[in-house]
């Protein structure tokens, strides 16, 4: 009875959870879920925190206004008293006297935030200027006013039209006073606030101005005190979070900010308000000074406001940005600080003043809340979330594998079909869903590489225009260099020096390597000199032996010698009054190096069997492809004579470091060969252009020449392909046309199923190397030539397993991607 009981037992276990797994994943939401509990908790938590949170922030709304608006209040009535002070200066006649006696008493006052107080007459004979520093009160010599930055005098223009009763406020600016006016002798710097009112004479005419100076570290100190424990409106304890305020102008520039008490003789800074703020860092007369952007709209609405006199509060967030939340927000009140700077009207906004209050009461008010609030609710909220967890869980757990799995999908190895059990109804069609897409992905991205290979296959062997690979001329007219192909910044460079050796008569020495040009520039070092119309001799120190070089050079009469039945001038008699140019000068002999030294001091030469010197003008053109200065340590070479060569010097560069005149130079080699051979028409594909960019040519131009030239006498069609150009030395890294691989396979995920299974005696036509490294490869997606060599082993040259990898690309079990360091092969049907 029991056993049955199990079975039964066991049997509905099983109905149950087969259907069960048929359940949506709604239909298993509900039934866990006890929802309105939990919801007649939630609201009636959130219903009662809204409206406290909301008259929470009213009040700290409102205290920071009283506060910000108690700082504006302070800041001017500093300005009233600087504005009494000044009318009441101005109505008596300003002397020395009276106005040293003005600073003494308001500093024994203890008001001491006047920096400066000056009278400047219409009468230049009546300007004093005194200057209050520490204990004492300096006077400066009218001479002295114009090394203060900025200078009084110069606003002198801006207040002569001020009239009775109108009073002029500067902005705030940093001020140098360049003399030794502390008491160790150093300048002074600090940042003033500058008011002036006029002056008049007993007949009610303007005699002169008052200028008075008030030390702005003094407002900031104002500032400072507000925010500290011993601030007038401190009634309770604050909470710790971070306070302050600061001072702007009409413009929006921030001025400074508020410090703590005790950095109140420390510069005025603006570093705390503008942080996580963009903007413009210093303005004229202040560096400090700190200007945000545009896109800050809540500061500058600030401003705008301020601007038109209207003083309230802001709502931001952490990052400045209005916001109109509870919780995480704070209150940066402002209010304008006015001036009356005309007893006819009211007051004017001069200033303004913002007060950022970062308290966090609010939270924590709402945290005490819940804690009263929801005491009795939270044991309930766990148990209801326990349940939830752990049945969502259950019920989630399909769809949270099926995501892993398609997140776990790497990106550079082959697609693959989603594996997952069949928990659920929905989970199991979008598993479906997913693999038909991976199925129609590979297929389609399958025929678009097909398609971009024929396209790049295609591209490859089309007939460029070699014109429109050149570069343009930039400097040099091509008429004075005709045989000089090319318009690269190094050719060009070249040109330019050919042109400066060409317009002077010194020796050059031209050096580079063997079939870099110098020949030719050498001749157009000539051709391009006032020399033009006189011979040019060529000499190949390296095609003569020591008696024929000296006989070639310097020449001889008849019968100097059994074999001399004429006379013979030699090179430097047949160039006199042109230039002789001396290829391969690395290879004279000893012997011949002392006779150009020889020749080269005096300026002339005797030949082999005359009696007397014959004097000669001719410009000597050197060249070679060795390190002279090698040949020199080597005791090789005369030192001296080197630098009698080397008066100047000229570089031809290596076609490898002028790689963009290739096209120029083929185009014209292309055409010397197609006229000679008579083969008109012939062109290049740009394959065979990339080919030829690609080499490293060591032979340089010369080799490039007897390439192109060997490529248009084989080429049967008008059009030269890559596989037609011949290099001598291959390089393993040249780039290839890709062969046409094979039609791909039905499906990506197909194929890799079958490669799995193939083994070695599924691959009669590779060698015994590559057969050990396919499957490798298959396994991998890819493989660089270096990790061919370490899979193969380390003792397998370079170009051995260069050739495996692109024999594997012809046969169409590889597709070659990059060129140079960064290639790398793929199977043919993944990547």
């Amino acid at each position: 009875m029991g056993l049955i009981f199990r079975e039964s037992l066991n049997t509905r276990t099983y109905l149950l959870s087969e259907k069960f797994s048929t359940w949506s994943i709604r239909k298993k939401l509900i039934t866990a879920i006890l929802p309105p509990v939990i919801f007649i908790i939630l609201v009636t938590g959130f219903v009662s925190n809204w409206f406290s949170s909301r008259f929470l922030n009213m009040a700290l709304e409102r205290s920071s206004r009283l506060q910000c608006l108690a700082q504006g209040h302070e800041i001017e009535s500093v300005l009233e008293r600087c504005r009494i002070d000044l009318i009441t200066l101005s109505q008596h006649p300003a002397s020395k006297d009276d106005l040293k006696k003005f600073l003494a008493i308001h500093k024994q006052t203890g008001g001491d935030f006047y920096r400066e107080l000056a009278y400047i007459g219409v009468d230049i004979t009546r300007r004093y200027f005194l200057l209050n520093v520490g204990p004492s009160v300096l006077e400066l010599r009218p001479d002295q006013l114009s090394e203060i930055k900025p200078n009084p005098l110069f606003i002198f223009e801006q207040i002569r039209s001020l009239s009775p009763g109108q009073f002029y406020v500067s902005d705030i600016a940093e001020t140098f006073y360049p003399l030794p006016l502390d008491k160790n002798g150093h300048a002074l710097t600090t940042v003033v606030l500058r008011m002036a009112v006029p002056c008049l004479d007993p007949d009610g005419q303007t005699e002169g101005f008052l200028i008075l100076g008030l030390d702005v570290h003094y407002l900031r100190n104002i500032l400072s005190l507000f925010n500290s424990s011993q601030s007038p409106l401190h009634a309770f304890p604050r909470t710790p979070e971070l306070r302050y305020a600061y001072i702007f102008d009409r413009h929006g520039w921030m001025l400074f900010q508020s410090e703590s008490l005790e950095a109140k003789g420390d510069v005025l800074s603006t570093s705390r308000i503008r942080s996580g703020l963009t903007g413009t860092i210093g303005k004229p007369g202040l560096d400090t000074a700190f200007r945000p952007d545009p896109e800050h709209e809540s500061f500058w609405k600030m401003v705008v406001d301020v601007q038109a006199g209207n003083h309230g509060a802001i709502t931001i967030d952490e990052k400045g940005n209005q916001t109109r939340s509870q919780t995480d927000n704070y209150y940066l009140a402002y209010t304008p600080i006015r001036f009356q700077s005309d007893a006819q009207s009211g007051k004017e906004t001069i200033l303004g003043l913002a007060y950022l209050d970062r308290t966090r009461l609010t939270l924590a008010a709402q945290i005490r809340q819940y804690d009263v609030l929801f005491v009795l609710t939270i044991l309930t909220v766990i148990v209801i979330t326990t349940v939830i967890y752990m049945v969502n869980r259950i019920i989630t757990r399909p769809i949270l594998d099926l995501a892993k799995s398609v997140s776990g999908i790497d990106p550079l190895k082959p697609l693959e079909e989603i594996h997952t059990p069949d928990l659920d109804r929905e989970t199991t069609l979008l598993k479906n869903a997913i693999n038909t897409m991976i199925t129609t992905m590979v297929d389609q991205l399958e025929e678009i590489r097909r398609k971009d290979r024929h396209i790049q296959i295609a591209g490859q062997r089309e007939k460029i225009r070699l014109d429109e690979e050149t570069p343009s001329a930039v400097s040099s007219p091509s008429a004075l260099f005709h045989d000089l192909v090319g318009y690269g910044p190094m050719l060009e460079s070249l040109k330019s020096e050919i042109l400066k050796a060409a317009s002077i008569t010194a020796d050059v020495l031209i050096t580079g390597e063997t079939g870099t040009g110098k020949q030719l520039t050498s001749e157009a070092i000539h051709h391009n000199s006032s020399r033009r119309n006189e011979p040019f001799i060529t000499i190949n120190c390296g095609a003569l032996d020591e008696n024929l070089l000296l006989d070639a050079l310097f020449g001889h009469v008849s019968g100097a010698f059994s074999d001399a039945k004429t006379d013979r001038k030699g090179a430097f008699l047949a160039a006199n009054k042109g230039t002789l140019f001396l290829d391969e000068i690395g290879n004279a002999s000893p012997k011949v190096q002392q006779a150009l030294l020889r020749t080269l001091s005096a300026q002339k030469v005797k030949p082999l069997g005359a009696d007397a010197e014959i004097d000669i003008d001719v410009r000597l053109i050197s060249a070679t492809n060795e390190d002279l200065k090698s040949l020199i340590d080597r005791g090789i070479f005369r030192e001296d004579l080197y630098y009698r060569l080397k008066v100047i010097s000229i570089t031809t560069p290596p076609l490898r470091e002028h790689k963009e005149d290739i096209p120029a130079l083929v185009d014209c080699f292309i055409k010397e060969a197609s006229g000679r051979m008579h083969k008109e028409g012939i062109g290049l594909s740009r394959g065979a252009l990339e080919r030829l960019k690609y080499y490293n040519w060591p032979g340089n131009v010369r080799e490039l020449k007897n390439c192109i030239t060997r490529a248009v006498a084989m080429v049967e069609s008008d059009v030269i392909q890559t596989e037609d150009i011949r290099l001598e030395e291959a390089s393993e890294e040249l780039p290839i046309i890709m062969m046409e691989p094979p039609p791909p396979s039905p499906s990506r995920v197909q194929v890799r199923s079958r490669s799995r299974e193939s083994s070695h005696s599924d691959l009669p036509d590779l060698s015994k190397r590559q057969r050990k490294a396919f499957p490798a490869i298959l396994q991998k997606g890819g493989i660089t030539r270096q990790e061919y060599q370490q899979l193969i082993g380390a003792d397998l040259p370079t170009r051995t397993a260069q050739y495996d990898l692109q024999d594997l690309v012809k046969k169409g079990f590889l597709i070659k991607s990059g060129n140079g360091p960064a290639t790398r092969y793929y199977p043919a049907n993944y990547s």
